[in-house]
């Protein structure tokens, strides 16, 4: 039980009750500097605040928010990082440090992020840059915080780099000149008819050394071929 500025006693400090029966905890104000005192109870674990109780609502402490950053972006696209914590209680606001530097809500409201152009919606997470410059390069994290404590995700580093507009040019002309050899190559396998199916219209061709019709007959004696004609009708 947390009071300010006040006197109070607390009867049973140390309690010892089964599970899932009712116990009593109290916190009696004997006196008091002011007229409208804050009382809190919180649960401490392991040296933390686990949740918060206050004006009979249970206030929980945020978990390690999942922060996701991209690694590399070029210069002039836009860029975006999230942040989502789903346990603590009220909903979290949410807020981005670059290098242990926090950032505002809008990257123009502060002349120090002039060379900037993000916007920062601290009730979503979510940290839009709509063209990310080269200064925009950093170690970025979030926080999540609301009345029970706050809780932070690991940095992340996001790099901005330059185009190689050159380069794109150079490999795009590469692709071109392979393309125009493939074709002709193909251009030229077509003249020397590679590509001729041995069938045309249908038919194909049949070996020329034998009509029909016509038998082959070898004779012992002469040692040579000799043929006769046979029609058939």
């Amino acid at each position: 039980c947390l009071i300010g500025a006040v006197n109070l006693k607390s009867s049973n400090r140390t309690p010892v009750v089964q599970e899932f029966e009712s116990v009593e905890l109290s916190c009696i104000i004997t006196d008091s500097q002011t007229s409208d005192p804050r009382i809190e109870w919180k649960k401490i674990q392991n040296g933390e605040t686990t949740y918060v109780f206050f004006d009979n609502k249970i206030q929980v402490k945020p978990v390690t928010p999942v922060c996701r950053v991209p690694k590399a972006v070029p210069v002039g696209k836009m860029a975006m990082l999230h942040c989502q914590e789903s346990e603590g209680h009220p909903r979290p606001h949410y807020s981005w440090y670059r290098n242990d530097v926090p950032l505002p809500t809008d990257s123009r409201a502060n002349p120090r992020f002039r060379n900037s152009s993000f916007h920062l919606n601290s009730e979503t997470g979510t940290l839009v840059f709509s063209a990310v410059h080269k200064d925009d390069s950093g170690r970025y994290y979030c926080i999540a915080s609301n009345d029970a404590g706050s809780a932070r995700c690991e940095e992340q580093e996001m790099e901005v780099y330059d185009l190689n507009i050159g380069g794109i040019i150079g490999g795009v002309l590469v692709v071109l000149a392979v393309l125009a050899l493939i074709s002709l190559g193909i251009c030229c396998a077509y003249r020397r008819g590679y590509f001729i199916s041995s069938k045309q219209d249908g038919e194909s061709y049949k070996n020329p050394g034998k009509a029909d019709g016509v038998n082959y007959i070898r004779t012992d004696e002469e040692g040579d071929f000799r043929h006769k004609s046979s029609f058939l009708i």
